[in-house]
């Protein structure tokens, strides 16, 4: 019992001594924690900053198409008319559009204000879209002219802008824009990589292009012409929704962790009633298997070793069964034999 005494107070003590060690060293290490916290929340703060920017960069390039393609076009002067073939792309293959954005298509000529010019009129100008096969996707054709302008208008014009025509820092010219298609889309399965543009008549110009503008709504509208809000507010809920979730998941493992490392945690209070559990767990096998006890004749006590010790030092101070029969007989020929002993060896002695 006294072995056992010894190790119940041992390990008492012991606890005690741990848990005066971790409360004296929980202040000195407060500060360190909250050092290491600070970093940890600043990094994440960085990193969700970070990635929310990259991420918002990646889905403006996926999601805002180009704004405007433009390709030069050469007129080709014959006596069956004038055309011209327009490539968008490099190769056929190639698709170049997006085909849930509207875009508009127009021809962008650059014109003398010269007498032919002015006598031609009115003019027809043909536009069709074709996919990498020569299929027309897309076709328009819309009249065109010259801006009108009286002589006296002219006359003034030329005179106000003499010294930069004399110097050739201005000429006779004007640009004519004219809008061909509103709101064409391209087609998945036949994009359109090339066009074919016929005038028809022989309109004398310095360059032509067309040019493909799309025309953004919606989300594409506020993230190309608004871009600095834009970007700032979707980067915002984004760092917002990355550290919600950042706290989520600390939250969890911080729990799972404590969890994990609560059993091993010295438990002074206890101690005593984990051994008592463990020796009743133990009896409670024993008597379930059926085995016997190393005492034949001591029962299996339930318990653990300091209770099954001092049940025993209880059996040893109380009197045995022999004894008991022994008080309770009466003098006769009916007692036990000790008694019997005794009484002869009195005998002996008076004798």
């Amino acid at each position: 019992m006294t072995h056992y005494m010894d190790r119940l107070r041992n390990r008492l003590a012991a606890g005690a001594d741990r848990i005066r060690q971790l409360g004296g060293a929980a202040p000195a290490r407060t500060g360190a924690a909250l050092a290491m916290r600070v970093l940890l929340v600043g990094a994440a703060v960085v990193a969700a900053v970070v990635s929310s920017a990259a991420l918002y960069g990646l889905f403006y390039r996926l999601y805002v198409p180009q704004l405007v393609h433009q390709a030069p076009v050469h007129l080709q002067y014959a006596a069956n008319g004038t055309a011209a073939e327009v490539s968008f792309v490099a190769a056929a293959h190639y698709k170049f559009l997006s085909t849930s954005q509207a875009y508009t298509v127009a021809l962008d000529l650059h014109v003398p204000a010269s007498e032919t010019n002015r006598a031609l009129g009115v003019f027809m100008v043909e536009l069709e879209l074709r996919d990498r096969r020569g299929r027309a996707v897309h076709r328009s054709a819309r009249a065109a002219m010259l801006p009108y302008r009286s002589a006296g208008v002219r006359a003034l014009q030329t005179l106000v802008r003499a010294v930069p025509l004399a110097l050739g820092l201005a000429d006779e010219s004007t640009w004519l824009h004219v809008p061909l298609l509103e709101r064409a889309f391209d087609r998945h399965f036949t994009p359109i990589t090339h066009a074919h543009v016929a005038l028809s008549k022989p309109v004398q110009t310095y360059a032509a292009s067309v040019t493909i503008r799309a025309q953004f709504s919606g989300l594409r509208y506020w993230m190309y012409y608004w871009r600095l809000p834009t970007a700032l507010l979707f980067v915002a809920a984004a760092v917002a929704w990355q550290l919600v979730l950042a706290a989520v998941a600390w939250s969890v493992l911080e729990s799972y962790a404590r969890a994990r490392a609560a059993p091993a945690a010295p438990r002074a209070d206890g101690q005593h009633a984990g051994l008592l559990a463990l020796g009743g767990q133990r009896g409670s096998g024993l008597e379930s298997s059926g085995l016997d006890s190393p005492e034949p004749k001591t029962p299996s006590l339930p318990g653990s070793p300091l209770v099954r010790a001092l049940s025993f030092l209880d059996r040893q101070s109380a009197p045995s069964d022999s004894e008991a029969d022994e008080q309770s007989v009466p003098d006769g020929s009916s007692q036990p034999q000790s008694l019997r002993r005794r009484a002869s060896g009195r005998r002996a002695d008076d004798n």
